[in-house]
């Protein structure tokens, strides 16, 4: 074979190889891209999720305080009962975590009202809250 020839062939080889790893590479980031796309969709989704759900223990806290022991109960209970850990959120991840911590704090809150408007002390657990003063 001739020094041009075989120079030609190593051209066109060198070239095959680019043009393969410049398109592995393309469809490598396109592949990255949507993946991205996607996992920022979801975190979104999940973001407004925990804004409604703290809104809503925030909003049934406001409703709570105002008013008699049956109303606070009947708060609690929704607090309590509404999406759970694991629901809307995905079990332990921070959004979950700082969902719970909000869940936490607003029923402790309506709890303390509860004390404090009934003269009892029924413990923590909002269960037993629950079930004395709310719907029978």
């Amino acid at each position: 074979m001739q020094p041009a020839v075989q120079l030609k062939a190593m051209k066109e080889t060198s070239l095959k190889k680019w043009v393969i790893g410049l398109t592995v590479t393309a469809v490598g980031l396109l592949v990255l891209s949507g993946y991205l796309f996607l996992a920022k969709g979801w975190l979104t989704i999940r973001v407004a999720w925990a804004e409604e759900q703290t809104a809503l223990f925030q909003k049934m806290l406001d409703t709570a305080l105002p008013g008699d022991a049956h109303i606070a109960a009947e708060c609690l209970g929704y607090v309590e009962g509404y999406y759970p850990s694991g629901s809307k959120q995905v079990t332990g991840s921070r959004l979950d975590r700082i969902v719970e911590r909000e869940r936490t704090r607003v029923s402790r809150r309506i709890i303390d009202h509860l004390r404090s408007q009934t003269g009892q002390d029924l413990g923590a657990n909002p269960n037993a809250w629950i079930e004395k003063y709310g719907t029978r």
